[in-house]
């Protein structure tokens, strides 16, 4: 699996939202210049998202702990590879 920005996934047998998102990077106005020239020019991410920092394999067994359902082990996991984590209920809104 691709390492995305944003995980979000519901585990019905806890009744919670399990959400992971990758720390958006401090820059200056001209670091945000740079990144957008080099999406310009180049394809593929930007440096420093997680396409390039997280080992896809490590990932995918985040993930294996999400659809097992095991919200300490997902989190852990996911906070290993450098996500930030919220579990929260799910609510109907």
């Amino acid at each position: 699996m691709t390492p995305r920005s944003e995980h979000r996934y519901f585990l019905s047998s806890h009744g919670v939202v399990f959400e992971a998102f990758w720390p958006r990077p401090a820059r200056s106005g001209l670091d945000w210049v740079r990144a957008g020239l080099y999406n310009l020019f180049f394809d593929g991410p930007t440096p420093g998202s997680p396409e390039h920092a997280v080992d896809p394999d490590a990932l995918s067994a985040a993930i294996g702990h999400v659809e097992e359902q095991d919200v300490e082990a997902a989190t852990r996991a996911f906070i290993k590879l450098g996500y930030v984590v919220n579990v929260h209920e799910h609510s109907l809104q």
